[in-house]
């Protein structure tokens, strides 16, 4: 993309945020109040498996790792503890990740054999979890399934491109990290209260102007949303008309997982909102880092 061209989508994005906040000042409550369905199923099912780009993200930088040691095996000091660190970073966000769509499913499952809403689930911590043995056959059926797809994925691929690779997998890596520290912060110090957790008459809700502090109550920024949008981090591991339609697919997949989650009652749309252009606004900065730092000096050898 070029340099015109970036300046060009920024305008728009910025634009767009501050239109669509400027909704949302207004009109939170009654967006909310008009959308929300806890029986919708679009939103159940983007609530229990749409948060995988935040651990799929550290998954693939992982695996790249893990090649990348293998290829560099004749320096064992090096190898040894990259290729460790690449499985310990794998393996764990695929158990998280597994514990999170676990956690959402049993949720739903009960709601619906005690006549409850469907989508109604504690989105701010696991209530509910599968017994050891099951955790572990499937987090190993999974494990092993991802390793080879990622595995026939770089089979062919040069040292170079795993070099590469791994770089990316390194600011992909920090990209995730950081929008993580700062979405958790901020919901911490807003305190703002999620829509299904209103009382009757509402007198709880707050604007998202309006930080409450730290009282447990995390609905402003929305996590969800910020795990969709980083889905654009994906097209950085591609090329040519591949990375165009995953960039694509990231814009679209964060929208449509906010839109979820004003659906299910989970966020108002300024947390939506507000995370969605947060978050495309690290990726924006990482990945300028990054061709700064890194792709510059790869063309320049």
């Amino acid at each position: 993309m070029s340099d015109v061209s970036k300046r060009k989508l920024f305008v728009i994005a910025v634009i767009t945020c501050g239109l669509l906040l400027t909704v949302a000042s207004f009109g939170d409550l009654a967006i909310s109040n008009t959308m929300i369905n806890y029986n919708s199923v679009f939103g159940t099912i983007f609530q229990t498996f749409g948060e995988f780009p935040v651990y799929f993200i550290f998954v693939l930088s992982g695996e790249v790792a893990i090649v990348y040691a293998i290829r560099c095996k004749e320096d064992k000091l090096f190898a040894v503890p990259l290729f460790l660190g690449g499985f310990s970073l794998s393996a764990w966000q695929i158990k998280q990740y597994l514990n999170e769509v676990s956690s959402y499913s049993i949720a739903a499952l009960t709601n619906i054999h005690n006549n409850k809403s469907i989508g109604l689930a504690n989105s701010d911590a696991a209530t509910a979890s599968l017994s050891t043995k099951e955790a572990l056959i499937l987090w190993l059926v999974v494990y092993i399934c991802i390793t080879l797809l990622i595995a026939f994925w770089l089979k062919n691929k040069s040292d170079e491109q795993i070099k590469k690779y791994l770089l990316i997998g390194i600011f992909a890596s920090l990209t995730v990290w950081f929008s993580l520290e700062v979405n958790g912060a901020l919901k911490d110090f807003w305190g703002r209260v999620r829509p299904y957790e209103l009382s009757a008459s509402q007198h709880d809700f707050t604007s998202w102007l309006h930080p409450n502090g730290v009282n447990g109550h995390k609905s402003f920024p929305s996590g969800h949303t910020m795990s969709g949008t980083l889905c654009i981090v994906f097209s950085w591991f591609a090329t040519g008309i591949r990375r165009r339609r995953l960039w694509i697919f990231g814009v679209v997949y964060g929208a449509v997982l906010g839109l979820s989650r004003l659906i299910i009652g989970a966020h108002f749309l300024s947390d939506i909102v507000f995370s969605y252009f947060l978050t495309a606004f690290f990726i924006f900065i990482m990945r300028s880092l990054y061709d700064h730092i890194i792709e510059k000096n790869l063309k320049l050898h």
